[in-house]
């Protein structure tokens, strides 16, 4: 069973992503990264403990594993899956066709790409399905307010204004100046000359730290941990904004359909081709990690930051 969705449409009838009072197998397509960030942080994960995988690890032998032969010793934790798309079709295929009991255990798979894979399978019985629809390009005052609501503030009207007038309208720009203004401001007073000065200067640190990670991962970590050590928040944000720029690295076929290229976009292009697909997928998930951990203030991140220049 499939729903389409708007984001700001979904987020009020589905507050903590799914309904922790009802087990089952769960679907998800969301292309944004940003936007697949707020429902994988809604996930009721204190309750319902799951265990992460990569739809690559969602084999066979993986599915009769964990759900099908089961035994004693065998595991019944709860499965979130992303990248749901590499799933091979046979193994999504399996998942309900072989008479497995959702009636205790969830599944939640999220997949990126639209397709038939996840056409078909969002069609079975068994799945329920969401597939969150891109918002319209003149729709950015809604996007703004949703990634406020995501965020849980209501910024004062001339700070809008000026995000709206200078900033692109998509959950990339609007979440990024949100947590810049969280972590600048912490009392709640913007300084609006301020917030300007510091969109155009961090956007640019940011941008200077792709280019380090492109060339030279140990160097930019290195780099991080000179301007970040400890700085949490900081540190949160820059590893949401790298999760957004290999999102891009990995699917740039939108890039090479745009008419003019900016010089991030050409930046992209190069590292799509230079970088294995495996090392962006690596990096996206530990980027993710680490923004869990900097979002909890856990000193372990700096202990992983410091192995990454060892």
């Amino acid at each position: 069973m499939l729903s389409k969705l708007l984001p700001w449409d979904f987020l009020p009838k589905h507050p903590m992503t799914i309904d922790p009072k009802r087990p089952g197998l769960y679907a998800f397509l969301v292309s944004d990264p940003y936007l697949e960030r707020v429902l994988l942080d809604r996930l009721p994960k204190k309750d319902i403990p799951f265990s992460l995988y990569s739809g690559v690890e969602v084999t066979r032998d993986f599915i009769e594993e964990h759900f099908v032969n089961l035994s004693f010793f065998s595991s019944t934790d709860h499965i979130q899956v992303i990248n749901g798309e590499n799933i091979q079709a046979a193994n999504l295929a399996l998942l309900t066709e072989s008479g497995i009991d959702w009636s205790e255990r969830f599944m939640v798979i999220f997949f990126t790409k639209s397709g038939k894979t996840f056409t078909d399978f969002a069609k079975k019985a068994d799945v329920l399905a969401f597939e969150i629809e891109e918002p319209r390009f003149w729709e950015g005052v809604k996007i703004w307010q949703f990634c406020q609501k995501a965020r849980e503030v209501n910024l004062p009207q001339d700070v809008s204004r000026f995000v709206l007038d200078h900033l692109e309208h998509n959950f990339e720009s609007f979440f990024w100046v949100i947590d810049t203004i969280k972590l600048n401001f912490p009392e709640g007073k913007i300084n609006l000359e301020e917030l300007k000065t510091l969109v155009e200067k961090e956007r640019w640190d940011f941008f200077e730290l792709i280019d380090l990670f492109n060339d030279n991962p140990k160097k930019f970590f290195n780099e991080v941990l000179k301007k970040g050590d400890e700085d949490y928040e900081w540190l949160r944000s820059l590893f949401a904004f790298m999760q957004g720029h290999l999102a891009k690295v990995l699917f740039p076929d939108e890039l090479r359909g745009k008419a003019k290229l900016s010089k991030y976009d050409q930046s992209i292009l190069v590292v799509s081709e230079k970088w294995k697909r495996k090392d962006v997928e690596k990096y996206l998930q530990f980027f993710s990690e680490l923004e869990i951990l900097a979002k909890s203030s856990d000193q372990l991140l700096i202990n992983k930051l410091r192995l990454e220049i060892i």
